[in-house]
């Protein structure tokens, strides 16, 4: 192991009392400091319980998991949890608690002073894009997604490195969730948390992930970028999972950063250029009304950093 991983699971197995397979089967993945990573598969497939296991509300049967090279056995379990996001569908707010006292909880008991802690939750508020007069409130004062919000700032609020979410967005409406989705993906970019995050939607799972974990009946299928999963599935499985008749909805929902392939040097001062947040479907769609072989993709600094042609874009059409 290496000092940029964030967690490592090694060989771990979880067999439940009474069930003859395992929930989770001999699984070994390697998740990088700062990675989001989605864990996606069919209900009762594992991806709950792997997660569980990272914060030890569930115990392995065998093998060991490391969160920053330590063995999370090491640690007295309050403590590991204090130092691990974790935000559920259910959201789990305290209702005889305002909104501020909430998202205060895991910083009062560090024993943080008011002071900081006031400024923390102002932070929080406005990263989620609360207003602070939602501070004394209550979560019945409060929408689905407004809750929702709060959830995540309550998981952020003792600063951890790591955020592990169990469909966090699976009782929204469809407008809210993409909102939250998006908003979520903004967080991510300015506090770069290492977040692993379980959902059923496989368009949920390419659109957020950095990389993807498939699971099927406590086993790992595959597990690489969302590019890689659609244009290479390791399965039949994997396959049927991933595969639409609309070739512009997979586009949408994979960045440009992950497809781009080395500057050569030799391209066009003025060719066009999109984001590396932006879309496939982007640089397509750019592609075709500029008439340009290729496009380039720069960052927040402007600097370019790779290009895409059409000829790699042919590669997602399985």
């Amino acid at each position: 192991m290496i000092q940029q991983d964030a967690i490592v699971f090694d060989r771990i197995t979880k067999t439940f009392p009474g069930t003859a397979r395992p929930a989770v089967s001999e699984t070994n993945l390697v998740i990088e400091r700062g990675a989001f990573v989605t864990i996606v598969g069919s209900s009762g497939s594992g991806k709950t319980t792997l997660l569980k296991m990272v914060n030890r509300i569930i115990e392995p049967t065998s093998g060991t998991i490391y969160l920053f090279g330590t063995d999370i056995r090491q640690k007295p379990v309050t403590e590991l949890r204090r130092s691990i996001g974790y935000v559920i569908q259910q959201i789990g707010l305290f209702p005889h608690m305002t909104i501020e006292e909430n998202i205060a909880t895991v910083p009062r008991i560090l024993g943080w002073s008011r002071q900081t802690i006031e400024a923390r939750v102002n932070f929080l508020l406005d990263l989620v894009r609360l207003p602070a007069s939602y501070k004394k409130r209550y979560p019945r004062q409060l929408s689905g997604g407004q809750q929702q919000r709060v959830g995540i700032a309550r998981a952020m609020a003792g600063d951890p490195d790591v955020l592990l979410m169990d469909e966090p967005f699976g009782a929204i409406d469809a407008i809210t969730r993409k909102e939250l989705q998006d908003e979520f993906l903004a967080i991510q970019k300015q506090l770069v948390k290492t977040v692993l995050f379980v959902t059923h939607d496989m368009d949920e799972a390419l659109k957020l992930g950095d990389r993807i974990v498939v699971m099927h009946e406590g086993k790992v299928l595959q597990y690489g970028p969302p590019f890689h999963i659609l244009s290479q599935p390791a399965t039949p499985f994997v396959s049927r999972l991933t595969q639409s008749d609309n070739l512009f909805r997979q586009l949408d929902l994979i960045k440009a950063s992950e497809k781009m392939i080395p500057l050569n040097g030799r391209e066009d001062a003025n060719a066009p250029h999109i984001h590396t947040r932006d879309s496939l479907k982007k640089a397509l769609q750019t592609l075709l009304q500029t008439n340009a072989d290729d496009i380039i993709v720069i960052d927040d600094a402007g600097q370019r950093l790779g290009k895409i042609t059409l000829e790699q874009l042919r590669l997602t059409d399985r």
